[in-house]
């Protein structure tokens, strides 16, 4: 997936998280996947992609039924999505809570709620500091434009 996504951008060294933390990283993970997977594309949804401009990422996540590849695709991107909000904690150590916002957390809360869920694994797989994390409540806000008001 790194080298596809800097492949694709003509990067030289490295990606930025929101290649792949966003809808439209949502869109490169899929796109990567339909190119790695060509067996798996569901010949519709593909060509629904194809055709969704600016909208790639909602067609992934309207077809991220289970054993698809959209869903492959969002759990990838969630994962990563983890990840990185483990990584700002870690980094803040914000004890009275970290709030997580945008769009992408209530459009796909579904994939982000639970402790089994790809975003929670990815979120507190953080080796021996993973304890810290124990320290940092997390909350989801469900209102997608806080970060304009």
């Amino acid at each position: 997936l790194r080298e596809y996504i800097m492949s694709k951008f003509d990067y030289n060294s490295r990606i930025s998280v929101e290649r792949v933390v966003s809808g439209t990283g949502l869109a490169n993970v899929y796109e990567f996947l339909s190119k790695e997977y060509p067996n798996q594309v569901d010949k519709k949804v593909h060509e629904e992609f194809e055709t969704a401009g600016d909208m790639q990422g909602k067609v992934v996540a309207v077809n991220a039924k289970e054993g698809t590849l959209c869903h492959q695709a969002m759990d990838i991107m969630i994962s990563a999505y983890g990840s990185e909000v483990g990584s700002g904690a870690l980094k803040w150590i914000p004890t009275g809570g970290l709030y997580v916002t945008g769009g992408l957390t209530p459009k796909n809360i579904h994939f982000i709620r639970g402790e089994n869920s790809w975003f929670m694994k990815a979120y507190k797989d953080k080796g021996r500091l993973s304890k810290v994390l124990d320290t940092v409540p997390l909350f989801a806000v469900m209102t997608e434009d806080l970060g304009v008001r």
